[in-house]
């Protein structure tokens, strides 16, 4: 018999949504991750390499859109992602594929519900009652409370791997009529039931989870080695090269974990009696300009002055461009500095703009400083191909 799930024929557009916002990621990564942070994750047991979960939300995705039945799914995947499981794959990728399906369109239909709450303002659970019913919807077959009831919080299908039940809603009247005096005590399988919230149809990075969006930026480098050599092309052709819609997550994941570098070097004979060193790393010379600077403050470690500058490329509100110096080609992030650094590490001299730039020669981060203006930046703003041009910086009339 076929494994199939059946398209939700009201809200479709709502589960294809839902679907679309969620973070591909590795099993081991999404392992790492605390509940609150895997909400909004997508991820495949037994799949390591994200261009594989990639692959298959794409196909779920595509099943979803079109109602597609799971022999459809199963012969849309490469061989490489139908044999990653070995014996059993059939079903295991049966389940992957009917809890995904059945979970946009759970989320969909509690949209749908949220929305119309104030006309219909109790929910209840339409159990599907035949030999197959589980033993976690049997009890719940029935239940109408209103819609603000605790009990929603955790019982909005699915509740379990294979789950049929959906939620569906009443108006005052029928609720009343039907209402459950109770809450049933019965609690749904671990991982499922939990009511989805608003910002899970956010396409917007500042709605994710920040631990959940660093973790899905920070793995496309690996997952997409290409995708560097690309940005290097961008960043030595002048300004002259477009750039593809996608870059910017590309070069913010270079960034977002790309280290100083922590080689002992000398430090130039002008600058040692100032910052009272005559050889260190690069990391560490840095964060003593800044010190000097009084850009930031004594309070500013040498691993946290390294994370503000990787937190500044991941941040959703973040330029991203590329250009040319002599140095060679590089990448670059800019932010507000109140944006980008933590109070704690604020210097009395700290204002304007944050610029973290990352070296393509080297592989590293090589800088991150303030400016009171833009035009104050070392950069050659005519060669400058822009990845992300967040909404703030337009505005900006010192902009050059």
């Amino acid at each position: 018999m076929a494994w199939t799930v059946e398209p939700d024929p009201l809200h479709p557009e709502e589960a294809l949504a839902w679907f679309r916002r969620r973070l591909p990621l590795p099993e081991p990564v999404w392992r790492t991750l605390r509940e609150e942070a895997r909400r909004r994750a997508f991820w495949v047991a037994g799949l390591a390499a994200l261009d594989m979960v990639q692959e298959t939300k794409d196909a779920l995705e595509e099943a979803l859109s079109r109602g597609l039945p799971f022999e459809d799914f199963q012969r849309s995947l490469s061989e490489r992602v139908r044999t990653a499981w070995g014996e059993g794959s059939r079903h295991r990728l049966a389940t992957v594929f009917r809890t995904n399906l059945q979970l946009a369109y759970g989320a969909g239909r509690w949209k749908a519900a949220e929305e119309t709450r104030s006309l219909r303002p109790y929910w209840g659970l339409q159990v599907v009652l035949d030999g197959r019913t589980s033993e976690t919807c049997r009890p719940l077959a029935g239940v109408v409370l209103p819609a603000d009831h605790p009990f929603w919080r955790n019982h909005i299908p699915p509740l379990h791997h294979g789950c049929r039940t959906a939620l569906v809603t009443y108006s005052r009247e029928e609720g009343e009529r039907l209402a459950w005096r109770e809450a049933p005590d019965h609690a749904p399988q671990e991982g499922f039931g939990r009511a989805p919230t608003a910002e899970e149809w956010s396409p917007h990075p500042r709605d994710y989870d920040p631990i959940l969006w660093r973790a899905f930026v920070t793995a496309l480098p690996q997952a997409h080695p290409e995708a560097l050599a690309h940005l290097r092309r961008l960043a030595e052709g002048g300004g002259e090269a477009q750039p593809d819609p996608r870059d910017w997550l590309w070069a913010a994941g270079a960034m977002g974990q790309a280290p100083f570098s922590r080689r002992v070097q000398g430090v130039p004979p002008e600058e040692r009696p100032l910052l009272g060193v005559s050889r260190a790393s690069s990391l560490e010379i840095h964060l003593r300009r800044r010190f000097l600077e009084k850009q930031l403050s004594e309070a500013a470690t040498l691993e946290a002055y390294e994370r503000l500058c990787q937190e500044t490329a991941l941040s959703p509100e973040a330029a991203l461009f590329a250009y040319r110096r002599n140095q060679g080609p590089v990448l670059a992030a800019l932010l507000p500095v109140e944006w980008a650094v933590p109070e704690p590490l604020r210097g009395p001299e700290l204002r304007g703009y944050w610029l973290v730039v990352y070296s393509f020669w080297s592989g590293t981060l090589v800088t991150g400083y303030a400016a009171s203006e833009l035009s104050r930046l070392r950069i050659p703003w005519g060669e400058v191909v822009w990845l992300r041009k967040p909404p703030w910086l337009p505005s900006l009339p010192s902009l050059p």
